[in-house]
């Protein structure tokens, strides 16, 4: 019989089986999942892969586009394996940057969805498509809808279909984001480039007649019916003000599990600097309890940040400021007159800032990260300072996809 057979030992964290071949190298088996049998082609390295078994953990996709759409890698495997999956890829960054660590179980974010989505738009023989890039390829699913959306997402596809049509004698790849907010859909369109009067009138004119909050080109104000805000779904009577483009938590349930276990991780903290504190979804829940002061290199997010400190009087005395934290971290002397120190830098982590954290006096530092392995990086250079690190907490926002974030605290 021609080929070999093989079982999956591992998933990677791209979603493939992986599997370990007599030479000892590792073969990726397109979503194969953990003890499943598999007939190879005898060259191992083309072809297709006939599965023999059938894990019990393998379930039935809830999205159609599910294999061919490059978003979701694992619909196909059990919400407890990815789970724990996501578990062990936070222990194994860790181990592999030499950090102790307790690692808790995978908290699931996933609430009613994400509410924001970015729909690419191409032009084809007989219209408009928008959608999502197919895996491996670029070419474009043509969206109905995404499973993974909050429900007021639904219209996404439709919209961005609208505004490339407008838009059809226009070559260039465009992009439309779109965030549910509690005013209604807010939109970015990115890739058209400048656009004269008469399209930028067509696209007004589109979204008033859709009833859209607002619309932006590259973020520049198009029209502005209503002013974006998010609703804190632990603290409804809290709204944020929603800079253009401005990076958010992908669900509200994920921003209030980390808001929430941040705040546990603080303790008793008087006065905290937030460091890329982005559009102020900690910083705001924070200041009813200690004084804050936030920092971060996004200024429209800043501004948005201090207009919600005025829209929310009481509590503790908060301010903004814009500083590139990469290029200028907080230096150890500024640290000072602060108890703790809560971080969620982007995905490459805060390398620049850590260091400063690690000459500093800094008794207590929360780090929310959306990397593994930038955190492990961090983790180190923060364990080598003499800070102890605790029970680190994966928090799952992006179900079905590789992603993982996580709270830790470092104590010294």
């Amino acid at each position: 019989m021609n080929g070999i057979e093989i079982t999956v030992d591992a998933v990677g964290s791209k979603g493939d089986g992986l599997a370990r071949l007599a030479d000892g190298s590792r073969l990726a088996i397109p979503f194969g999942l953990p003890g499943e049998t598999f007939r190879a082609p005898k060259a191992a390295s083309s072809g297709t892969f006939e599965r023999l078994s059938t894990s019990p953990e393998r379930i039935e996709p809830i999205c159609a586009h599910f294999g061919t759409c490059g978003g979701c890698i694992v619909q196909h495997w059990s919400s407890d394996a990815v789970r724990n999956w996501k578990q062990e890829r936070v222990t194994m960054a860790l181990s592999r940057a030499g950090v102790e660590a307790k690692v808790a179980p995978t908290l699931d974010a996933h609430g009613a969805g994400r509410r924001r989505v970015t729909l690419h738009i191409r032009q084809r023989e007989g219209g408009t498509c928008a959608g999502f890039m197919r895996a491996g390829s670029h070419d474009l699913i043509d969206l109905d809808r995404c499973p993974l959306l909050v429900p007021e997402l639904d219209p996404a596809p439709d919209l961005a279909r609208g505004i490339g049509h407008i838009l059809r004698g226009i070559s260039k790849p465009m992009d439309l984001q779109v965030t549910a907010s509690a005013e209604g859909l807010d939109c970015d369109l990115r890739g058209c480039g400048p656009l004269p009067e008469p399209l930028r009138k067509k696209l007004i004119e589109f979204a008033v007649a859709r009833n859209l909050a607002r619309l932006t080109l590259h973020g520049e104000r198009l029209v502005e019916a209503r002013s974006p805000r998010v609703i804190f779904e632990d603290r409804p009577e809290m709204l944020a003000f929603l800079p253009a483009g401005s990076f958010l938590q992908p669900t509200a349930r994920g921003e209030a599990l980390l808001a929430r276990l941040a705040r546990e991780a603080l303790g008793k903290t008087k006065h905290v600097v937030e460091l890329f504190c982005g559009l102020g979804p900690f910083g705001l829940r924070l200041a009813r309890e200690m004084k804050v002061t936030a920092y971060d290199s996004d200024a429209g997010a800043i501004e948005a940040f201090n207009r919600s400190i005025r829209a929310h009087p009481g509590g503790k005395p908060a301010t903004a400021e814009a500083r590139d934290l990469f290029r200028r971290p907080l230096f150890a002397p500024e640290l000072k007159p602060f108890d703790a120190v809560l971080l969620d830098p982007p995905r490459q982590g805060a390398e620049a800032q850590v260091k400063e954290l690690a000459k500093s006096k800094i008794s207590l530092v929360v780090y929310i990260s959306c990397d593994p392995e930038t955190f492990a990086r961090d983790a180190k250079t923060l364990t080598s300072a003499g800070f102890r690190l605790g029970t680190v907490t994966p928090v799952d926002q992006f179900r079905h996809a590789g992603h993982v974030e996580l709270v830790a605290s470092f104590r010294r």
